[in-house]
């Protein structure tokens, strides 16, 4: 995968080096691994306070977009495992038809996706993770609805 460098509105722009291809043993497909959540989850508590995706506010102020950011996220992180044109055998252990491609298939998924990789929850991507910045801007947007630019407006 080629370098990838992203620019996520006017709040934050991140250069982001080559990132490692998913690889490993880690059980990408498993349902019931969950992150390191934790109890909590009102809307002035911070990240390791939220214990899921509903109670993670969405910013008022949020300008995040698929186009600006969740499109950009997931080919960084996900779709090399993630991607609908991959056969079984290189997915990384990742299931055949979970693929975040488009932002309705991302939409289909956020509880789960919030819980495996946004905010405090770390267990994916398996390699190549992005940080603390960009995981926290993940479990903003999903928060908003992962909303497409137009709406936004």
């Amino acid at each position: 995968m080629p370098c990838v460098v992203r620019h996520c509105g006017a709040i934050l722009a991140l250069v982001l080096g080559c990132h490692a291809e998913a690889a490993g043993d880690d059980d990408a497909g498993s349902e019931s691994e969950g992150g390191s959540e934790s109890e909590g989850g009102s809307e002035s508590d911070g990240p390791s306070e939220w214990s899921s995706l509903d109670a993670r506010p969405c910013p008022e102020d949020s300008i995040l977009s698929w186009e600006s950011f969740g499109g950009p996220y997931m080919l960084s992180y996900c779709t090399s495992c993630h991607g609908s044109a991959l056969p079984a055998d290189m997915r990384q252990k990742a299931p055949v038809g979970l693929d975040f491609e488009r932002v309705e298939q991302v939409r289909t998924h956020a509880d789960r996706i919030w819980a495996r990789a946004a905010d405090q929850n770390l267990t994916m991507p398996p390699a190549g993770a992005p940080g603390d910045e960009e995981r926290a801007l993940l479990g903003e947007w999903l928060a908003c609805g992962a909303p497409l630019a137009a709406e936004l407006e």
